[in-house]
């Protein structure tokens, strides 16, 4: 029996997707934790669908994308305000800072 395999085509389109996910929660200045909130859903769904991972429920990628106000395709937003926003996303602060691990077991 196969195991069935995600078509490429469609892991390049959540990729796509993620990335566009990613930015405008960026842009609206939400951590996953609330953006996940606000959605009705879990950090780690809002991670796994910021990967393009598939295996997300249909609604939950609905809501967030009306939450984000963009295309659940990435094909139907506007070219220039696409790279508009993905330009954005690359200017990124870490919200909690690293610490160190101490080693005195």
């Amino acid at each position: 029996m196969n195991k069935f395999q995600t078509p490429i085509r469609v892991k390049v389109r959540l990729k796509a997707l993620g990335e566009l996910i990613r930015a405008a929660r960026r842009r609206r200045g939400f951590t996953q934790e609330e953006l996940a909130v606000r959605a009705g859903t879990s950090r780690p769904t809002i991670n796994r669908l910021e990967s393009g991972k598939p295996n997300i429920a249909w609604g939950t990628v609905m809501t967030i994308s009306w939450l984000l106000d963009i295309p659940t395709d990435p094909d139907l937003m506007d070219a220039a305000d696409r790279a508009a926003l993905l330009a954005a996303n690359t200017d990124v602060q870490r919200i909690r800072t690293k610490q160190r691990l101490k080693d005195d077991f």
